[in-house]
């Protein structure tokens, strides 16, 4: 009895022990879907049999590289060859120069226009005759005339000639040459001039009868 139970504990411990899953227990297959679909077509699966021309297209690459032919020659060798006719290739050599020429330049430019060597004076006057420079001769007395008399002045300050006589003498010399008499008539005129000053001018009631 007691070895029939080691037993059973012995046969549960290596259950425990060991792995209950697995990893990588399949054989590897090391196949491109392309070889298997292939493969199942050679092999007469169920599936449609591949057109013989579409399997070689699909087999074969879509991608070239450098499938053109390689020319070795020199580009001396190359430029010594005849190209045609000499008249034909003067044709090409001027078109190659005129394009090479029409590349080199620019396709802006600035200041392209004539340079113009001529004053303002000249500009404003431009070309005179000989005529008007006579008629400029004759003219030129009255324009003299005219420009003297705006350069001149037009009006003078101070010009009156200066009497130096004192009040005094001015006055003295008023009464010379008179007598006596002269001065008393005076006298007398400046009173009734006086009188008549002080005397009013408005007169009321100066009639003989008033009723």
């Amino acid at each position: 009895e007691r070895a029939t139970q080691m037993k059973r504990i012995k046969d549960m411990k290596a259950e425990l022990t060991t792995t209950n899953f697995k990893l990588g227990d399949e054989p590897g297959q090391y196949e491109t879907t392309n070889r298997l679909a292939m493969t199942e077509t050679d092999l007469g699966s169920a599936k449609v049999p591949i057109n013989v021309n579409l399997k070689e297209a699909v087999k074969k690459s879509s991608i070239h590289f450098g499938n053109e032919p390689v020319d070795y020659k020199s580009v001396a060798h190359d430029s010594m060859q005849y190209k045609g006719s000499v008249g034909n290739y003067t044709a090409l050599k001027d078109e190659v120069k005129q394009m090479t020429n029409t590349l080199r330049k620019h396709n802006f430019s600035f200041g392209d226009e004539k340079v113009n060597y001529q004053s303002d004076y000249a500009a404003g006057y431009g070309d005179v005759d000989v005529g008007a420079y006579k008629k400029s001769d004759e003219s030129k007395a009255s324009m003299r005339f005219i420009i003297d008399d705006s350069r001149s002045c037009h009006f003078s300050l101070g010009n009156d000639k200066v009497n130096y006589l004192s009040n005094t003498q001015m006055a003295l010399s008023s009464i010379e040459g008179r007598g006596v008499g002269d001065n008393l008539a005076n006298i007398q005129g400046a009173k009734a001039i006086k009188t008549a000053l002080q005397k009013t001018s408005i007169v009321i009631g100066d009639d003989e009868k008033y009723y």
